[in-house]
């Protein structure tokens, strides 16, 4: 094969992910289970769903990392998360008004992959900031398992 692509493994899997949300001293917490897919790529962990909430369908892929972990959620707002335990990182928001800077500080960061399974877990907490201001807390759970 040329293009230096290989997918050595693509398994569907069931998804469950409980997200807790903090900001402005309300909490929220939402709870989803969904039909996904694991993919190992180059080497690379990848597990993609669609979320279904009110209606809406969003796409939903995670790049588990050894050293850290990529969210990239493509619905009526784009997101692209890094998540890193070591430093904060930069991360770009598209709104409809247009792209905001965020900053993403992560004080958890828990990631078990077992690629045979497949299935794993992951944990993190982490905070959005837009310059000195405080967007949100927010602590994401998610299993995995074929």
């Amino acid at each position: 094969m040329t293009g230096g692509i290989s997918i050595k493994k693509r398994v569907p899997v069931k998804v469950r992910l409980r997200t807790v949300i903090s900001q402005d001293g309300q909490q929220e917490q939402f709870n989803f289970q969904e039909v996904g897919e694991f993919i190992e790529l180059n080497g690379k962990h990848y597990l993609r769903y669609q979320e279904h909430q009110n209606g809406q369908v969003t796409p939903v892929q995670f790049r588990l990392d050894e050293e850290e972990v990529h969210l990239h959620r493509q619905g009526a707002t784009e997101t692209r998360l890094v998540f890193d335990r070591e430093r904060p990182t930069i991360s770009r928001y598209q709104t409809e008004y247009g792209a905001l800077t965020l900053r993403v500080v992560t004080s958890q960061l828990e990631r078990q992959v077992d690629p045979l399974a497949p299935a794993g877990r992951l944990v993190a907490a982490y905070q959005l900031r837009a310059g000195d201001q405080l967007i949100g807390s927010y602590r994401l759970e998610l299993q995995f398992t074929a």
